[in-house]
């Protein structure tokens, strides 16, 4: 096998569209996401992406009653608008909430360490990061490229929360407007950091080049081993 043929360009994605399920996690119409936000969306490389999910029929002991976090959304309530009633998660997990339940209501586990976000990212070259949070908003953020060793690792700069993002239905509402302001204004941002490869033209983040080359051209056409 050739050198180039082991390389993983920053840019050069073979990876599964990862749409449906941040739709499913904003509770938004794949379609409004595509308007509102961009799409479609993939992993970030260099993150963890794996969503948060509730095991099923484990709830542990139950002393005061509090319903979970699937109870609470088939009755059309945010699970985590029960810390305005002056439940903690301690609270939560002594009426029964498991950790996991916790966590899908964005509420870190007592005694548990913050878990990363997990980063989506959409464009090619990338040019829009999503995260979710699971102690806080929603985030978009531009993506700016690096290497760690021979990994390729998309970096969030520029992060901004996005609290109306979730269950957004109206791309013309006011919550989707200041969306879309915040999209593009990163977006901007990010496309002033784009040039062209100088071997294919294709475009490319400046800071995943090589000479101008981008990665695949720069191990392909000029002997680099990245």
């Amino acid at each position: 096998m050739r050198p180039e043929d082991r390389t993983a360009p920053i840019g050069d994605h073979v990876t599964d569209d990862r749409t449906a399920e941040v739709a499913e996690r904003l509770g938004v119409d794949p379609r409004v996401l595509a308007v509102l936000v961009a799409a479609p969306w993939r992993a970030a490389d260099g993150h963890d992406t794996g969503p948060v999910t509730e095991r099923v029929g484990v709830r542990g002991t139950v002393y005061v009653g509090v319903p979970s976090p699937a109870e609470l959304r088939e009755l059309d309530l945010p699970a985590d608008g029960l810390r305005h009633f002056g439940l903690t998660p301690a609270d939560l997990r002594r009426g029964g909430w498991t950790d996991a339940d916790l966590r899908s209501a964005g509420l870190l586990p007592p005694g548990a360490e913050p878990d990363p976000v997990a980063w989506f990212v959409a464009g090619e070259p990338a040019q829009l990061m999503l995260g979710f949070d699971p102690a806080g908003p929603v985030l978009l953020a531009r993506p700016e490229p690096r290497r760690a060793g021979d990994r390729p690792v998309l970096d969030p700069v520029d992060a901004v929360e996005v609290p109306v993002l979730p269950g957004c239905a109206d791309p013309d509402g006011d919550a989707g407007l200041a969306v879309r302001q915040v999209r593009d204004g990163l977006l901007r941002r990010a496309r002033r950091r784009l040039t062209h490869c100088v071997v294919c033209l294709r475009p490319v983040h400046r800071a995943a080049t090589v000479h101008g080359a981008c990665h695949g051209c720069a191990g392909r056409w000029l002997g680099f081993v990245l």
